[in-house]
């Protein structure tokens, strides 16, 4: 699907809408049902690091290079004067986002080094419920219904994946071998195995549970 003019650093689906962001700014949705696939676009200010859909499809949250967190209503045939829900700002750039599958209000934010933490935000609130560091770039997240935990991707200095129980978001366990930065997370559809890839160009598949 052709379209953007610069690297596209981010996907999220939702049915058949797939968002993707670049590093121009630019949220394209395309409707994968149909030849015109391009039905709308979102406008940022600085590149597009993550996206993500909400678990009911109502909600599209973005982050950027800028540090702002922004959340869109549903509106796959949006134009350029859309206004976002909510504008949230962050320490440093967005890089990793996830909504809590059993709770529709809370996300997940992961950001740069100077940050160094996990965000568990109310975005109803726009406050903080939790915010343990990582001493760490987080580049990637996933929610694990399951076990109620989270998994993190993470950058130097350890290059890890790292998990943590929800209730206290203390530490319960990691996966080690990456060489370079964790760049993306992925669970299996029976939520046993975490699929990740690197910048070392590897990818490794962990047993979850």
């Amino acid at each position: 699907m052709l379209g953007h003019l610069s690297v596209v650093g981010a996907l999220s689906w939702n049915h058949s809408i797939l968002s993707s962001g670049s590093r121009l700014g630019r949220v394209y949705h395309h409707d994968v049902r149909v030849a015109q696939h391009h039905v709308g676009t979102l406008h940022h200010k600085q590149a597009v690091c993550a996206l993500k859909w909400s678990p009911d499809g109502r909600l599209l949250s973005s982050g950027c290079s800028d540090g702002l967190l922004t959340i869109w209503p549903h509106d796959p045939g949006t134009t350029a004067q859309t206004q976002p829900i909510k504008v949230i700002p962050h320490p440093t750039a967005v890089k990793a986002l996830g909504w809590c599958p059993w709770q529709s209000a809370v996300l997940a934010v992961g950001g740069g080094m100077e940050d160094g933490c996990l965000h568990i935000l109310d975005i109803n609130t726009e406050q903080s419920i939790q915010s343990p560091s990582t001493n760490s770039q987080i580049c990637s997240l996933i929610w694990l219904p399951k076990t109620k935990e989270i998994a993190t991707g993470q950058g130097t200095p350890k290059n890890d994946v790292t998990v943590w129980a929800c209730s206290a978001l203390a530490r319960s366990g990691g996966f080690f071998g990456h060489r370079g930065r964790v760049l993306h997370l992925a669970l299996s559809p029976d939520q046993t195995q975490v699929f990740s890839a690197a910048a070392d160009g590897t990818a490794c598949v962990w047993n979850c549970c």
